[in-house]
């Protein structure tokens, strides 16, 4: 189950801030990184208090996302949804509406600024990404312990109770897979446990069933070619209690040996929405 551990509601001056799609945070929890649909880096410093509950932010940064052509992103090309790191620092971003994946080698620390400066290069993603919906691709990215890639999406049809998903290898061609989610459910971001398994954050909203988010663990060994990834649903988060359009989650381990998770909501640039950043420790108690 998870514990609340502190929240915040993000708000800023900028008109470019907002639509933040996914969520990386620093193994310290220090620093957060987000990509947003418009094609833009926020990253911020976390500070929390003396009992490690999370408070505020710090050096809040807004940078452009630069292209592989050396270019910040333009129209349809910067719809970014899905972050991962990889073991070596790199920081790889898929994307949506165009259907890409690129790979940004980031010297140093999770920063807006310096992320701008990279080039990217780009990653080949499954050519079958060329039959989905502009808008219902890649949604969540996470790097997996043997150092490939799942990627989920939310497409095809909305009334399949799977969503399709890939394994990218290194040198080998795309695996596919299926993702089990719940009904009205779609998965939107991932994160890897200290011992392989993954974190899925599923979201719900719509006008039917209103907004919530769930949070469903699979384990590491069921992460095969032509699996259909399932896995316990840890916590549900619906009204009454604070939720939006989650979108972003990251995890880390503490000093103290405790697993905390990050939630991150996507605002859609809506004045009836909000960014939330929640933190949540993951226990092993009963409900």
């Amino acid at each position: 189950m998870l514990e609340y551990r502190g929240g915040l509601s993000i708000t800023a001056g900028d008109p470019q801030f907002g639509g933040l799609s996914s969520l990386l945070v620093s193994a310290d929890g220090t620093l957060m990184l987000a990509a947003s649909d418009r094609g833009m880096w926020f990253s911020a410093g976390l500070d929390y208090d003396d009992d490690g509950m999370l408070v505020g932010l710090s050096s809040a940064k807004l940078a452009p996302i630069t292209g592989s052509d050396g270019k910040p992103l333009a129209g349809h090309y910067r719809d970014a949804e899905g972050l991962a790191r990889a073991d070596d620092g790199a920081v790889v971003l898929a994307f949506e509406q165009h259907h890409r994946i690129l790979r940004f080698e980031l010297p140093g620390q999770l920063d807006a600024d310096r992320l701008y400066e990279v080039i990217p290069d780009l990653v080949t993603a499954p050519a079958e990404l060329a039959e989905f919906n502009s808008n219902a691709a890649m949604e969540a990215l996470v790097t997996l312990d043997d150092g490939g890639l799942l990627i989920l999406t939310e497409g095809l049809d909305n009334d399949r109770p799977s969503k399709p998903g890939w394994i990218l290898r290194g040198g080998t061609a795309p695996a596919r897979l299926e993702y089990n989610r719940a009904s009205r459910f779609r998965p939107t971001g991932a994160t890897r446990l200290a011992n392989g398994d993954l974190i899925i954050v599923e979201r719900r909203y719509t006008l039917i069933g209103g907004v919530a988010a769930l949070l469903r663990r699979v384990s590491k060994g069921s992460i095969q070619p032509g699996a259909r990834l399932d896995g316990p649903e840890i916590a549900r988060i619906a009204p009454p209690l604070t939720v939006d359009n989650m979108e972003g989650i990251a995890a880390r381990r503490d000093s103290a040996g405790r697993t905390l998770i990050y939630l991150l909501s996507d605002d859609n640039y809506s004045v009836l929405q909000r960014t939330l950043l929640l933190m949540f420790e993951l226990t092993d108690k009963a409900d």
